[in-house]
């Protein structure tokens, strides 16, 4: 009895989950699940009379569940729960600025979350409020989600490093990707001026303001299939390149700790070291990752970042070397 009460309460967390998602009839949702219909539909009937769960009624014979109703009394397992709590810290992180929706939404998860979970995200929300403030930004972000909600173009006042002027943009929001390596985020979109998807770093956008003319996110973009072989967030429109570095066997251990690119492969060598490969799409975006290791790797291929790397090496030594200044005591 105890096993089978176990399988229901499962069949019934994942059927709310799905409901939360889309409606669905009794068959599709049994077919989708492997189960009988009938178990569908007694489950459904449970969920509404007993749980008081609330779903509608999109069309004859399909249903959903509320969301505006039900999302703050969404049940989580410990690991489901994990999950968030860690993307909720990540979150916090990434802020630079005091953003009150940033700081409300982790008061919020917050509350569905269990000790000590619940207290790390209510104080992660009071060190966002506690950055230092900036109106502008916090506006520029507001504006663009809108856009991106709304299906409507935003206008974009961008400025490069070391440019002298800023360029206007007309964006049509497609994406916001936050940073693999960093605590930057970025906007991906279609900008009228190059009449070209671009990436630009949110925080170089000097001003933001949503327009009235409406945009379609084309069927053929593919955020995942563009930022494949990136090492962050750069793309390229040539083909990847390989990039190929020979670890030390004193930091082997760590490097294969982590999948630090989702196309690498590692090889071990004799010595006890390591030689790492991946096809990435712009070196260039790699480069300090690479610095940061050191006399510790080896830059095999290609040729170009080997020697990029080998010359910040030898700028770097040369700070280093003995002149006539007096010693400090």
């Amino acid at each position: 009895m105890a096993h089978r009460s176990v399988r229901r309460n499962e069949l019934i967390h994942e059927m709310e989950r799905l409901y939360i998602d889309r409606a669905f009839s009794d068959s599709e949702l049994a077919e989708r699940l492997g189960v009988n219909r009938s178990t569908v539909y007694r489950t459904r009937v449970f969920m509404e009379n007993e749980l008081h769960l609330p779903f509608l009624s999109e069309a004859p014979g399909r249903y959903r569940l509320d969301r505006q109703k039900q999302l703050g009394s969404i049940r989580l397992s410990q690991l489901e729960a994990l999950a968030l709590y860690l993307g909720g810290r990540r979150l916090q992180q990434q802020t630079r600025i005091a953003h009150l929706p940033t700081a409300a939404a982790l008061e919020k998860l917050a509350i569905v979350l269990r000790q000590p979970m619940m207290n790390n995200l209510v104080r992660a929300a009071q060190e966002v409020l506690e950055q230092e403030a900036d109106p502008q930004q916090a506006h520029n972000l507001e504006q663009i989600v809108e856009g991106w909600i709304s299906g409507r173009k935003v206008r974009v006042r961008y400025l490069k490093p070391h440019a002298e002027t800023a360029r206007v943009h007309m964006i049509s929001p497609y994406q916001i990707e936050p940073s693999v390596w960093g605590d930057s985020v970025y906007l991906i979109g279609h900008s009228d001026h190059y009449d070209a998807v671009i990436t630009l770093k949110l925080n170089r956008i000097e001003r933001a303001a949503v327009t009235t003319e409406p945009f379609t996110i084309p069927d053929t973009f593919d955020s995942h299939a563009m930022l494949e072989f990136a090492w962050g967030i750069w793309r390229a429109d040539s083909p990847p390149q390989d990039v190929r570095l020979r670890f030390s066997p004193l930091v082997t251990p760590r490097v294969k700790e982590s999948v630090w690119h989702p196309t690498q492969t590692i090889r071990d060598l004799p010595d006890g070291g390591c030689e790492w490969k991946a096809q990435i799409a712009e070196w260039r975006e790699m480069e300090p990752w690479v610095r940061g290791w050191g006399e510790q790797v080896e830059v095999l291929a290609p040729l170009d970042l080997r020697n990029s790397v080998a010359a910040a090496m030898s700028a770097a030594a040369t700070l280093y070397l003995p002149d006539d200044r007096e010693t400090p005591a």
